[in-house]
């Protein structure tokens, strides 16, 4: 069950938009399940026109806005300041059964409890109701202030709580498991980033810069160079530094693309992606630091990932310590060197990203076998970029990624047995393509790890809308 939480201050609005016909006619049968006094259905508005969408909307309108009316809270908000009108979207996955609008009523108080937002038998909580107006989802508005005191309140970590919610109810219906709420899912580019990209014909820029902050920060071996790279790549770069001048902060923009006031549009290196933020990139740089690059890498390269699959595999048999995690952040920047080797590689160290992000409050420890990864890295980007290497890679590169294919598959299966099932998909459908572009150039596949069948899936081109890149993107509807 995916979730989504955007707030907004005009909850009449939202009521005529999820009661009315859509904005293609794709709403059916708009309909109350439930509400906050257990009315439910009671509340469905009655018709005003026959065979239309027109209804009497006026009096669950004023119901829901009657706390808000009385705290004096304004309808809409100038000041860009959160609104207190709480709206919540679940939806189930494709392949889940249809839910009666019984069961319905009860995923929306289980979500609301859940979550903080309204707790079960609390009269004096905030008004609410959950509409469907489609077989596969419901919306829920809420108007943040309590019926008893009048006031307004902003419900504690309901993100992450909500989630959870959403994973209990998954399982006792029996609906597709989703991923916990560990904070490894990639940022989705916003609405009006979708939006923008559209007009312009490019893609959302969210995803070209973190393209080109990754390719930059894997080939440096510090700020200095790393910034020199982006200025070379035609962007548009400022460091942030504290008074005494040690650096805090980057952010980056594509030159053109400007807010309405004609500023340039920047984002820091944080909101691209955790590890691409600052104290990050700079804890890599001083790992890749760590030893010679005396050697070539494509000589060197397969036996440093075969000792890195070594490690994590014997951390898998319970020989090792906290080696893997480590393991598995340093060959994103190894996927990501050799993804310069072609497009179709390129998709692979995307798809494998979510398997390298360690889950939210973990930190894995960058052993001398990840330090190797980063420095190959590292030597893979600088030898194509000082030799200007754009041929078709030869045989010992080929050699090259076959060797990462399995350590890779061996990374999926330590993320499965961990417990973390979708950081082992991405990591075998990296490993997937991976072997497809090595097939295709005389290489066998990888030899496969034991992390099973289900961590394997077809392969399915990147798609840039919302729903592609967010782990919780909104019902369409």
């Amino acid at each position: 069950m995916i979730t989504k939480v955007v707030h907004g201050s005009r909850v009449g609005g939202l009521v005529a938009y999820l009661m009315g016909p859509g904005r293609a006619q794709e709403h059916v049968r708009p309909r109350v399940i439930a509400s906050w006094d257990g009315r439910d259905a009671g509340w469905q508005p009655p018709r005003a026109d026959e065979g239309g969408f027109g209804r009497d909307l006026g009096p669950l309108i004023r119901a829901l806005r009657a706390p808000a009316v009385a705290a004096g809270l304004p309808e809409r908000d100038d000041e860009g300041k959160r609104g207190y009108v709480w709206h919540c979207s679940a939806r189930v996955a494709a392949g889940d059964r249809v839910l009666s609008d019984g069961e319905w009523a009860e995923v929306a108080r289980e979500l609301l409890d859940g979550a903080g937002v309204a707790a079960r038998n609390d009269a004096g909580g905030p008004r609410w109701v959950a509409i469907r107006h489609a077989d596969d989802h419901i919306h829920i508005a809420v108007v943040l202030v309590r019926q008893d005191t009048g006031r307004r309140f902003w419900p504690s970590r309901d993100y992450p709580r909500l989630r959870e919610a959403a994973r209990g109810i998954e399982q006792r219906l029996g609906l597709t498991v989703t991923a916990p709420a560990d904070g490894t899912a990639a940022r989705a580019p916003a609405r009006g980033e979708l939006e923008k990209a559209r007009r312009q014909g490019r893609l959302p820029a969210r995803v070209e810069l973190t393209r080109a902050v990754r390719a930059a920060a894997v080939g440096a071996d510090g700020l200095a160079e790393f910034v020199t790279a982006l200025r070379a790549a035609g962007l548009l770069v400022e460091v942030r530094r504290a008074p005494s001048g040690d650096p805090l902060g980057y952010k980056v923009a594509r030159p053109g693309d400007l807010t309405a006031s004609g500023e340039p549009v920047y984002y820091s290196g944080s909101k691209l992606a955790a590890a691409l933020s600052l104290p990050r990139l700079l804890r890599g740089w001083e790992s890749a630091a760590r030893g010679s690059e005396s050697e070539a890498p494509l000589r060197v390269g397969r036996r440093r990932v075969e000792r890195a699959r070594a490690v994590v595999g014997a951390a898998r048999r319970g020989q090792g310590g906290d080696d893997a995690q480590g393991i598995a952040q340093a060959a994103l920047p190894v996927l990501t060197a050799i993804g310069l080797w072609s497009d179709e590689l390129r998709g692979a160290a995307e798809r494998f990203d979510r398997s390298a992000r360690p889950p939210r409050g973990l930190r894995g420890r960058e052993s001398g076998s990840a330090a190797g990864l980063r420095r190959l890295a590292r030597q893979l980007v600088r030898e194509r970029r000082i030799l200007g290497l754009d041929d078709e890679p030869g045989a010992a590169a080929v050699a090259l990624a076959v060797a990462l294919s399995v350590l890779v598959r061996e990374i999926a299966g330590w993320q499965r047995d961990a417990g973390r099932p979708h950081q082992a998909v991405a990591a075998a459908e990296a490993a997937d393509v991976i072997d497809r572009w090595a097939a295709e150039r005389g290489a066998g596949e990888g030899a496969p790890s034991d992390h099973g069948p289900a961590a394997r899936r077809p392969h399915v081109e990147p798609r840039y809308d919302r729903a592609a890149w967010s782990r919780s993107g909104a019902p369409r509807g």
